[in-house]
């Protein structure tokens, strides 16, 4: 596994094997490019390869996907090394353990998948954790500081190293087989009701903490079920729509790995469609806040013949993490962005994914705000969301749309609505909003609107690197805040500053 100075370079061809794709006007261009991307990213493993899994959502059902190596690969170990670091990790040759043991594996981003089987019989997958793999991801983690100064250094309320640390914090826990088979325990037990659902049942006295052996599911690739007629797509989409709800809502915790070569499907009992859920060590544990502050938007939006009150969703919005300062400014658009940030839950019929349009749709409905709600999430949300992804690329894929509601009253998703936020205090002829806007040439860069009070703290949402400029100007962010505060936040521009193409501009109104 590479590490140091070699990874680094590294991870900028990958940065520049991106920009290729991203700017490729050509179909062969594209292909090119896509091609490079995915061949590094595999190469280096990790976390790189973590962040390509994502991207063969994109391509389930594709013909001919670009990126559906790095979810199931030929194992980086030759099949003798690989036999060799078992025997190792068991601290006896593999034979004694297994009648059979399949050197050539399967690579993931963390670890490689082997088929054995057991003296007793028993068919396993036996998951080798890759060599050096635990110092590459910390290296990674390294690589990927700027998390912590996101949009180009901004502070203050956009500092997302909180999304560094959850990445962190998970990436940690994938690489402890001992923590992915306690998961494999606990999941085993909160699905043995739900129908038409196989999860591997670990062994755990095989079990290190960087090898995992665990009874080996059977079955096709997810996009295989494609094929299947449309009442088996049906029964294999509610399947995975009980899942994810009874995890948001009933168990408290989400598999939160969704790419393709985490699933299988096959015919169970008397040709039942199944699904196979595989890997366990990404889990995400909710806080309790979020499954009630979601059960309660949801409540609120699906009152018949009324429109929602902003001030209740806004508190909704905040209960579930989201920054009360960037969200309330929106506070008007906030009823039509969560009608269709959660129209799964609310439709009455099928939900048909491919209908949605959710990209143009919240586009047109944030308006000029897009910019605090992205903003404005917590990092807490970063593997729901992903979760969520996942699930709906797969329901794309199935083209089997079913109707949520009664799974979603199965799983018990709280229904309490809360009590509204007090009545915004507001003098008359004070400034309700503090705007901030970058802009290089006809593109807006960044466009935030907060709280006029939230000016008191205007150095805290500059860019660090614009603070030298300005007092290069003679402009202290500072004391244009005190001065605006003991003003009484009036509407007026605090300052610009304009560099070439580039053009910032901060003001109350």
């Amino acid at each position: 596994m590479r590490t140091g100075l070699k990874r680094w370079w590294e991870l900028g061809q990958v940065a520049r094997a991106s920009t290729r794709l991203r700017r490729g006007a050509r179909p062969q261009e594209a292909e090119d490019a896509r091609r490079e991307l995915a061949e590094r990213l595999l190469g280096l493993r990790g976390l790189p390869q973590k962040v390509g899994q994502v991207l063969t959502l994109a391509e389930l059902g594709a013909e001919t996907p670009g990126f559906g190596s790095l979810a199931e690969a030929p194992a980086p170990l030759a099949p003798e090394a690989a036999l060799a670091e078992v025997s190792r990790r068991l601290g006896r040759p593999w034979s004694e353990v297994f009648r059979s043991l399949d050197g050539a594996g399967i690579a993931a981003s963390l670890g490689q998948v082997h088929r054995g089987v057991l003296h007793d019989g028993r068919a396993v997958a036996v998951k080798l954790r890759h060599p050096g793999i635990a110092d590459a991801v910390r290296a990674d983690l390294r690589a990927l500081g700027w998390l912590a100064a996101p949009l180009g250094g901004w502070r203050g309320k956009l500092d997302l190293s909180a999304y560094r640390r959850e990445l962190a914090q998970m990436l940690q826990e994938e690489l402890d087989y001992h923590h992915e088979a306690r998961a494999l325990t606990e999941a085993g037990a909160r699905m043995a009701d739900v129908p038409g659902v196989v999860v591997p049942v670990p062994v755990d006295a095989l079990t290190r903490e960087d090898l995992l052996v665990m009874s080996w599911v059977d079955g096709e690739p997810i996009a295989e079920a494609r094929r299947w007629s449309e009442a088996d797509r049906r029964e294999l989409s509610t399947t995975l729509v009980r899942l994810f709800l009874q995890g948001l809502f009933t168990w408290g915790a989400l598999h939160a790995d969704p790419h393709p070569g985490n699933y299988r499907v096959i015919r169970g009992p008397e040709g039942r469609p199944t699904l196979g859920v595989l890997d366990f060590g990404c889990v995400k544990p909710l806080p309790p806040e979020l499954p009630l502050g979601l059960g309660r938007l949801i409540a609120l939006l699906r009152v018949p013949g009324t429109e929602a009150d902003p001030r209740r969703l806004l508190s909704t919005w905040v209960t579930l993490g989201f920054t009360p300062e960037l969200l309330e400014p929106m506070a008007e658009v906030l009823p039509a962005v969560s009608r269709v940030l959660l129209e799964p839950f609310l439709q009455d019929g099928p939900f048909h994914v491919a209908r949605w349009n959710l990209g143009a749709r919240l586009t047109e409905a944030l308006g000029p705000h897009r910019w605090n709600f992205r903003a404005a999430g917590p990092a807490s949300l970063l593997f729901v969301l992903r979760a969520f992804h996942g699930l709906m690329r797969h329901l794309d894929v199935l083209e089997a749309p079913i109707a949520w509601g009664a799974l979603l009253d199965e799983s018990r998703a709280p229904r309490l609505p809360p009590p509204p936020l007090p009545p915004e205090a507001h003098v008359e002829g004070t400034a309700r909003y503090l705007r901030v806007r970058v802009t290089e040439g006809a593109h807006t860069r960044v466009a935030l609107t907060f709280r006029a009070d939230v000016t008191a703290h205007l150095e805290d949402l500059l860019p660090e690197d614009l603070r030298p400029r300005l007092a290069a100007r003679g402009l202290d962010p500072v004391a244009i805040a005190a001065t605006a505060v003991a003003a009484g936040l009036r509407p007026s521009e605090l300052f610009h500053l304009d560099e070439g193409e580039r053009h910032v501009r901060v003001w109350l109104e």
